[in-house]
């Protein structure tokens, strides 16, 4: 797994995101509010512009006018960028670039200025980056489609109100990098990834519907409303924001499950399931009763296995973290926050591991989980040095029961209000928390990529004090 990890980062190093000391620039596209527009410097080869022609050579002063022109005839190497404007179109990829250095990057010359419905990519090493998306059914369903390239990055698009999702890196595509986009409203999901050896990084979800407004694209089964589904090897999930999904209170929503990360295998090879994985240093907050964190089945004969859940905050009202169904083994969960609410109907229970052969779990604090804070049955691994504690007074339930290091107390945040999307898990300085976990050779950092330990051992919990 290193291995594969290393390589990733080597291919991701290369290429770094343009947008740097950026300008809020007003224009009539700022539809949203909560949506900028930011201005950058780019230059292009090729230029498109909504005062433009087709006829034109496609140069700044003679820009063409659809994305699906320059995208024609662009060739490896080159840069297409899209000045600001509505482009009614979606838009297919099949030229693709064929190294880092030799990329297709097609830039919004401002960051959310050019809105169009779409893209899809099918060749390797294209770039899509800085669009205001969103797509428009029958023409086109999903915001983004990756489908089996290689070294596809998708980075600072926001990707909206798309029926059946928004970004969708699939059919065992390799490498993509999905970094810094905001995905917000879209139909059953943000990310879906089908694909292998990809970074996701920096994105947030929002607010995703079970039925969409739009309605469903045609065959569609399984409606939900998740952050993210995962089927592959080798991932890096990392620094993401999933909140507000499913929410009861939109009319899209009749009854969803709503996990933030959801996993499975299929019965076939179109969807393997998860291993080799690293999820970390993630917020996730969903308050629908059925709203959970991280929830895997692996119920068609493939093992789930060498996952590294760490750093991650966990506010749900279901389950934190479910292996619900299937083989696992070599899974460490290890310094996370998990927070319930103690007077919701939901069950609210931190994580349910069922025969998980290897587990490490460690350094976790969980927070009014109901009726039990976990539930770990059958199966064998390393179970110490996590903190349990009700904000009622309460003795929280463990099982298994408490351990030799195990602590029953307030873990003392620097703010806990008790509801969702509102805390500061941070420690104060009496802090039982504080250098009261174990060293583990796979965490070396917290949630916001300080150095572990601090003080004379590692703090339990998301954050090590400063």
């Amino acid at each position: 797994m290193n291995a594969n990890i290393i390589k990733l980062f080597v291919f991701l190093i290369l290429f770094s995101i343009i947008g740097t000391s950026c300008k809020k620039k007003e224009t009539e596209l700022e539809e949203e509010a909560d949506i900028e527009i930011f201005n950058r410097d780019i230059d292009g080869d090729y230029y498109v512009s909504e005062s433009g022609n087709d006829n034109n050579s496609g140069t700044l002063d003679k820009p063409f006018q659809t994305i699906k022109k320059a995208v024609s005839i662009v060739s490896p190497g080159k840069i297409i960028v899209v000045l600001d404007g509505n482009y009614d179109e979606f838009v297919t990829i099949k030229t693709g670039g064929t190294s880092e250095d030799k990329k297709i990057i097609i830039f919004s010359k401002n960051i959310n200025g050019a809105k169009c419905r779409g893209f899809r990519i099918e060749g390797d090493y294209v770039t899509i980056d800085g669009f205001n998306i969103e797509s428009q059914s029958p023409t086109n369903w999903i915001g983004i489609y990756v489908k089996g390239t290689e070294y596809a990055q998708i980075s600072n698009n926001y990707i909206h109100d798309c029926p059946t999702g928004g970004i969708n890196v699939t059919y065992g595509a390799k490498y993509a990098s999905v970094i810094d986009n905001k995905i917000k409203h879209n139909g059953q999901w943000g990310i879906t990834r089908i694909a292998f050896n990809c970074l996701v990084q920096g994105n947030e979800i929002s607010e995703t519907v079970q039925y969409h407004p739009k309605g469903d694209e045609p065959g569609f089964s399984g409606n939900d409303a998740d952050g993210m589904r995962i089927f592959g090897s080798n991932h890096i999930i990392k620094e993401n924001k999933i909140i507000n999904i499913g929410n009861p209170d939109d009319s899209a929503n009749k009854d969803p499950h709503s996990d933030c990360i959801q996993a499975w295998d299929g019965n076939s090879d179109l969807q393997p399931i998860i291993t080799n994985t690293i999820i970390e240093g993630n917020f996730f907050s969903v308050s629908h009763p059925s709203g959970k964190g991280i929830f895997i089945n692996a119920n068609h004969g493939n093992a789930c296995h060498d996952l590294i859940i760490r750093n991650n905050i966990i506010e749900f009202c279901d389950i934190g973290i479910s292996t619900h169904s299937g083989e696992f083994y070599n899974i460490t969960i290890a310094n996370n926050v998990f927070k319930a609410n103690l007077n919701q109907s939901s069950w609210g229970t931190s994580m349910h591991l069922k025969t998980v052969t290897n587990y490490t779990v460690v350094n976790n604090i969980t927070i009014d989980c109901h009726p039990e804070h976990r539930k770990i049955t059958g199966g064998s691994g390393t179970l110490d040095y996590n903190i349990a504690w009700n904000s009622d007074g309460s003795t929280p339930s463990l099982f298994p029961s408490k351990q030799a290091h195990e602590i029953i107390a307030n873990p003392k945040f620097v703010e806990y209000t008790g509801t969702h999307n509102s805390n500061d898990y941070h420690l104060q300085s009496s802090s039982p928390a504080i250098n009261a976990g174990t060293i583990l050779s796979n965490v070396t950092d917290d949630f916001e990529g300080t150095n572990r330990p601090q003080g004379s051992a590692y703090d339990i919990g998301a954050f090590e004090n400063k």
